[in-house]
């Protein structure tokens, strides 16, 4: 390879040395009967009339494969307006959304349209990682707000010691990966309070609305008082339709903020694949509301048989509030390994494979966690459940 092709740019440094949820990835699925729960695929069937819509655009005939607009399809924005306005209670109008590839794609094109290279951006920790790869790709600079372990409830004064005159955003995803925290009204009001009086920009990522548990709601930041005017709301379809291969998502907000963001996407990937824009579009307009509590009460039951399973093989956690994953100390299962080091342990011992725990931290040291998912099928959770009592 010349010198020329071997070149990288200062901002891919802190991706060259490559992805362990990816690498390990690889190992659990080199490995006979192993079970992935680190990257979260969400292995679950999605709903019939999304994929009937998403199949007759392609091969009806009727619906040319052509660009969308940038901003995506008008029935789909359209439906996502609806859908923001009867169960978060936004009100943004169709002009107000942004069809992006997945939640991923809203945050990097909202980056790249607002913030600047060298620009402070809170993330609370622990934190999903590719929230700060996102970040450092466009030369802002993540800094980390950790919340209180043990129940990782919401530190002010953490929050209001990050804050300096360089602090542009602060990421918030509610309910959370990888801890399954849900970000209370109380919790918002206290982080509106925090902010108050500064230009910081709140970009959340919604992407687990539906899935909040023990009789919680989800509350979308923007729809907070002293939230609502510095407020981005992000989502995704990927994991309420469990289609994480579409990549679908939106970015809403005030119409002009939007139209920048969307600018930025039709750079970037010019629009979302139209055929999933038409079967995400069906299923919003087509669902009953039995789905999404079908959808929650699913996910709520699959954690309680799992969260069972981990805690009878020794493993220590905080049950999640929302979302469908556990972030649980391994010390009294596994030792004082590195993270990636227990999740190899883990494969050669149960066959399962989970997410290094360091991955969703600032500093890595002292970290002993692994993050588990649980959107399998029962059969496949009943396998899990037998292999980790196995353990104890």
């Amino acid at each position: 390879m010349s010198d020329l092709l071997g070149r990288r740019a200062d901002r891919f440094s802190h991706l060259a040395a490559g992805n362990p949820l990816r690498a390990l990835t690889e190992v659990i699925d080199r490995v006979a009967g192993g079970i992935n729960l680190g990257q979260g695929v969400c292995d679950l069937d999605p709903p019939r009339p999304l994929c009937d819509a998403a199949v007759a655009a392609i091969g009806s005939g009727t619906d040319r494969q052509t660009y969308t607009p940038y901003r995506g399809l008008p029935e789909l924005r359209r439906q996502i307006d609806r859908k923001l306005s009867s169960y978060s209670g936004l009100e943004y109008g169709e002009d107000g959304v942004c069809a992006t590839l997945g939640s991923s794609g809203a945050l990097f094109a909202a980056v790249m349209a607002l913030l600047e290279p060298g620009d402070e951006v809170l993330l609370f920790e622990p934190f999903y990682s590719y929230h700060r790869s996102v970040l450092r790709l466009a030369g802002c600079l993540p800094v980390a707000v950790p919340l209180q372990p043990g129940d990782w409830a919401l530190d002010t004064a953490a929050l209001r010691a990050a804050i300096t005159p360089r602090t542009r955003a602060l990421v918030l995803n509610t309910p959370a990966n990888p801890t399954g925290k849900v970000f209370s009204t109380a919790e918002l009001a206290q982080i509106a309070d925090a902010l108050a009086g500064t230009d910081v920009l709140v970009l959340t990522d919604e992407v687990y609305e539906y899935m909040v548990f023990d009789g919680r709601r989800h509350v979308s930041p923007a729809a907070v008082p002293g939230l609502t005017d510095r407020t981005l709301t992000l989502g995704s379809f990927s994991k309420t339709f469990s289609i994480t291969g579409w990549r679908v998502g939106f970015v809403a907000g005030p119409p002009e903020v939007v139209d920048a963001v969307g600018k930025v996407c039709d750079q970037i990937h010019v629009c979302a694949p139209r055929p999933m824009q038409r079967g995400v579009a069906a299923a919003l307009a087509d669902l009953p509301a039995s789905f999404y509590e079908d959808l929650r009460s699913g996910y709520e039951r699959r954690r309680d048989r799992f969260c069972d399973a981990l805690a009878a093989a020794g493993f220590r956690f905080a049950r999640p509030e929302g979302a469908y994953y556990v972030l649980a100390d391994y010390s009294a299962v596994l030792g004082d390994l590195a993270p990636y080091d227990a999740a190899r342990a883990l494969i050669d011992r149960a066959r399962i494979n989970a997410v290094p725990g360091d991955l969703f931290h600032d500093r890595a040291e002292g970290v002993r966690t692994l993050r588990f998912h649980f959107a399998v099928d029962d059969e496949v959770l009943d396998e899990v459940g037998r292999r980790l009592r196995a353990m104890a």
